[in-house]
């Protein structure tokens, strides 16, 4: 319609009326278009919203995850200190069962994983720019990109020194695995360390599990303890240092989900 107005206007000469038409459908167009963005603008915040609250959530459960792992490291960094005392200066007649019992346990190692589906959602399908505030941005991929670094470094300590150096060693000595025991070392394993299921618990209880370890009963001086004793301060570092790796990402955690908390706080409608 518009159109066709300007063509009789253009027909009969009348160049004030063409200019205004022209300018009415240039008008439109634009404000069409400004509607269109604003509307996109609207849309893109309300989904960056939602993400950054899923992606806060995930850090929660993050958290949750590591201070576990945190928690296991720190029990098994006293139980090697808790064995090499039986060692040294237990004499009681359940001496050898409580240092086999503590060495089982610390053949158990635990693996540390921060996934975050939002993240990785927000990855594959290109939507990271959604984060309007670059340094918010910045600091979210810089976070991922420290936890895979800080993982990889745990996988590679319990894979050389618990996995090979330590289980193989165990192993090799003919050290029997023992169920733990609270009662009888008077420390409790902590949540993340207890594995248990009705098979496990009457596989465990079978004749096979409880042979074996004589050796254990030596005396302190004993030359064995020559070969375990260097092997426990190694198993009781790698706890220590694990810890470490894993207190340093709690702290990264904490800090990006006050950064997110901010945000949130901020921008929430």
């Amino acid at each position: 319609m518009i159109l066709s107005r300007i063509i009789n206007h253009m027909k009969a000469q009348h160049w004030t009326a063409v200019f205004l038409d022209f300018a009415i459908v240039v008008a439109g167009v634009f404000l069409g278009m400004q509607v269109s963005n604003w509307n996109q603008y609207a849309a893109d915040r309300r989904a960056e919203t939602e993400y950054l609250r899923q992606l806060l959530g995930d850090l929660h459960n993050i958290e949750a995850e590591i201070n576990a792992q945190i928690e296991f490291e720190k029990f098994h960094a006293e139980l090697a200190a808790r064995v090499f005392d039986l060692i040294r200066n237990d004499r009681s007649a359940d001496r050898a069962l409580k240092i086999d019992i503590g060495l089982s346990e610390l053949t158990v190692r635990r693996t540390l994983r921060t996934q975050s589906p939002t993240f990785l959602d927000l990855q594959s399908s290109g939507k990271l720019e959604l984060i309007s505030d670059p340094a918010l941005r910045r600091a979210i991929i810089s976070y991922f990109y420290s936890t895979s670094r800080l993982e990889a470094a745990l996988d590679k300590n319990n894979a050389s020194f618990v996995d090979q150096s330590f289980n193989g060693f165990m192993a090799s000595q003919g050290i029997p695995p023992r169920s733990w025991d609270s009662g009888l070392m008077t420390m409790q394993l902590p949540p993340s360390a207890v594995i248990s299921s009705a098979f496990m618990s009457k596989a465990k209880a079978a004749p096979l599990y409880a042979a074996g370890g004589a050796a254990l009963a030596a005396p302190p001086e004993a030359e064995i303890w020559k070969e375990i004793v260097p092997r426990l301060a190694w198993r009781g570092q790698i706890a220590v240092n694990n810890a470490s790796l894993t207190l340093r990402l709690s702290a990264a955690t904490q800090g990006l989900e006050a950064n997110l908390a901010r945000r949130l706080g901020k921008d929430a409608p």
